[in-house]
C-alpha cells in the first residue's frame, strides 16, 4: 500500500511506518467516497465544457446566419495586376504641377503676344513669376539666335565659341535687363506713380516680352532663308527691348504725381541710365553689340 502523503511503500496497516499519516484502505467507506465525488466531478465538468461548446457553436451560427456573405469578382490575373498597378502608381503630382504651370504660362504669354500693352496696364504681383520665366527665356534667346546667325554666316565657328557668344553674355544680359528693371520702377515712382512696387513693375516689364521672344525665334528661321535679314531681326528685336518696353511701362499707369518729375524727362533718364549701364559694363558688352 502506498502512502498519500510521503508516497511510501508500507505493508498492511492503517498508518504509515514512515511519516505516520492515516492510510486509506481501498475497501473502507471514506475511499468509496472520494471515487464516487470524484467521478461526479468529471460527469459535471464534461457536460459543462459540452454546454460552452454548444453555445458557442450556436453564437457563431447566428452571427454567421446575420453577416450578408461577400463574394469576390471573377478577374482574370492580368487584369487584377493591371489595376493594382494603376492604384499604386496613380499620377505624378510634379508632372501634373508642371504642366497646369505650362497651361497658366501659355495663357499668359499670348495674352501679352496679342495685346502687349493692354495686357501690361492691367498686369499686377500675381504675375510676377510668369514675368521672370519670360525674362529667362529672353536671356538666353538673344545669345542664342546671336550665336546661329553667326554660325550660318561664317560657316562654322572656332573652338570656344559657344562659351564667349553664349554663355558668357547671359551673365551681364541678366543684369542689364534686371537693371532696366530697376530703372523704370524709378521713373513710374519719380513720375506716375508713388504707389508703385518693383515686383508690380518687373510684372508689367515681362508681360511686354512675349513679342520680342517671338522675333528671337523667327531671326533663328530666317537663317534657311538669308542671313543678313536674321541678323537685322535680332538687332531690332534687343534695340526696341530697350527702347519701347520701359516708355510701355511707365505710360501704363496713370500720372497720379501732380507736381512730380514730367514724364518725358523720366523717360529720357531711363535711356542715359541704360547708356551708362552698357558703358560700364565694360568693353565685352560694347564689342557683343557690335558683332550685332
Amino acid at each position: 500500500m502506498t502512502c498519500p502523503i510521503c508516497r511510501y511503500e508500507t505493508g498492511d496497516g492503517k498508518y504509515c511506518k514512515k511519516c505516520g499519516a492515516r492510510l486509506i484502505i481501498e475497501d473502507s467507506p471514506v475511499f468509496a467516497a472520494m471515487k464516487e465525488q470524484a467521478a461526479a466531478s468529471e460527469i459535471y465538468g464534461v457536460a459543462r465544457r459540452g454546454g460552452s461548446i454548444n453555445r458557442e457553436i450556436s453564437h457563431v451560427r447566428q452571427g454567421e446566419a446575420a453577416l450578408p456573405v461577400y463574394t469576390p469578382p471573377d478577374i482574370s490575373f492580368p487584369t487584377a495586376g493591371r489595376q493594382h498597378a494603376e492604384e499604386e502608381e496613380g499620377p505624378n503630382p510634379y508632372w501634373t504641377s508642371l504642366k497646369l504651370y505650362g497651361q497658366l504660362y501659355g495663357d499668359h504669354f499670348l495674352k501679352g503676344l496679342r495685346h502687349p500693352f493692354s495686357a501690361a496696364a492691367v498686369t499686377d504681383n500675381s504675375q510676377f513669376l510668369n514675368a521672370i520665366v519670360s525674362m529667362m527665356l529672353y536671356i538666353v534667346l538673344l545669345p542664342l539666335a546671336l550665336y546661329a546667325a553667326l554660325h550660318h554666316e561664317l560657316q562654322g565657328l572656332p573652338e570656344g565659341a559657344f562659351v564667349d557668344l553664349v554663355l558668357k553674355p547671359i551673365v551681364w544680359i541678366a543684369i542689364f535687363l534686371f537693371l532696366l528693371n530697376v530703372f523704370t520702377f524709378a521713373a513710374v515712382k519719380l513720375s506716375f506713380n508713388p504707389a508703385a512696387k518693383l515686383k508690380e513693375v518687373m510684372a508689367r516689364f515681362g508681360t511686354l516680352l512675349p513679342l520680342y521672344l517671338v522675333l528671337y525665334a523667327i531671326s533663328l528661321l530666317f537663317l534657311f532663308l538669308n542671313g543678313d535679314i536674321s541678323k537685322v531681326i535680332i538687332l531690332l528685336a534687343f534695340i526696341s527691348t530697350v527702347m519701347t518696353v520701359p516708355l510701355c511701362v511707365m505710360t501704363g499707369y496713370k500720372r497720379r504725381v501732380a507736381g512730380g518729375l514730367d514724364p518725358l524727362y523720366a523717360i529720357l533718364l531711363v535711356y542715359v541710365a541704360v547708356m551708362l549701364v552698357i558703358v560700364l559694363l565694360g568693353s565685352s558688352m560694347i564689342e557683343y553689340m557690335s558683332i550685332l
